[in-house]
């Protein structure tokens, strides 16, 4: 009879840049996803991991481990912890093998694993009839996609060309001050013409808009961080002009920033950052637990 993973619980959160978890251990398994690449650090006393691209966080019982989140976004990531006997059998014994529990996979863009955890979590906001075994049979899924991982690798997504790397990071680096998309295309290595085609071949967007919505993603995390002025803060994050500031940020985020402050500065958040995601099934910033540690088989 197959013997399925017993899930803790779990969950979709995004963290406050320059937010610090652990030094800690844990007494379960956990697997965390991240949807994008930041700069956030996972330390381990194999070494650290920059989680610079799309990818998973592996950490067995007792290992003691550190996350240091991104210093300037926020860091999202889905998690759940467990216990499976196949992985407790396989981790205790004198001779095993931590290579095959690999510390951090980057994943391919077509993979199941992110749709999978995401049903998971559904299932336990909605908890239809059987959705503890519903869960840990998708979280068994999970485990074998992240296990193939290796062997998929061949087949992963080409990643964002240098040159947008580059311009992204200057982007960053300047939020602080006006910048002209000529000098991020310059920052790139191509031409003005050329940089704008590809920026938008590859995030979707053109660069202003990108350079719109870093500038208002640095202040959101002013707006709950910083003892400071909403005009203040616009000039901290590049704008000349207070009201169009104001303007751009209720027409995208539907608030004026006063509101956001007063929303998301209540202390019982004080590290979680805003998650945008317009069609979530569940709700996000939130852990779910489904069986008490006492509760495994």
């Amino acid at each position: 009879m197959l013997t399925l993973p017993a899930i803790h619980a779990m969950g979709d959160i995004a963290v406050k840049p320059g937010s610090v978890l652990g030094m800690r251990t844990i007494d379960d398994f956990e697997l965390v996803y991240f949807p994008a690449g930041t700069r956030s650090v996972y330390e381990i006393d194999r070494g650290p991991f920059a989680l610079d691209r799309p990818g998973v966080v592996f950490t067995c019982p007792g290992e003691p481990h550190r996350y240091r989140f991104d210093p300037s976004l926020p860091t999202r990531h889905l998690f759940v912890h467990f216990e499976f006997a196949a992985f407790r059998e396989a981790f205790c014994r004198p001779d095993h093998d931590r290579e095959n529990f690999r510390d951090w996979s980057v994943i391919a863009g077509g993979s199941l694993i992110p749709s999978m955890l995401k049903q998971m979590l559904k299932i336990a906001h909605m908890k239809p009839a059987g959705w503890q075994r519903r869960a840990s049979v998708l979280l068994m899924g999970v485990l074998e996609e992240w296990q193939a991982i290796e062997e998929d690798e061949s087949m992963s997504a080409a990643s964002l060309p240098a040159p947008i790397m580059r311009a992204m990071d200057y982007m960053e680096q300047q939020l602080h001050r006006q910048i002209t998309i000529e000098e991020i295309a310059a920052s790139s290595g191509w031409t003005h013409e050329h940089f704008t085609r590809m920026f938008v071949r590859w995030m979707g967007i053109p660069p202003q808009k990108a350079l719109l919505e870093r500038r208002l993603r640095r202040a959101e995390q002013l707006l709950i961080q910083a003892e400071r002025t909403i005009k203040q803060i616009a000039y901290d994050v590049g704008f000349t002009d207070e009201h169009y500031f104001s303007r751009m940020f209720k027409r995208t985020r539907g608030m004026t920033a006063l509101e956001f402050r007063d929303r998301f500065a209540d202390p019982l958040f004080r590290h979680l950052a805003v998650i945008e995601e317009e069609e979530a099934a569940y709700p996000l910033n939130r852990h779910f637990v489904v069986l008490d540690h006492g509760d495994s088989r």
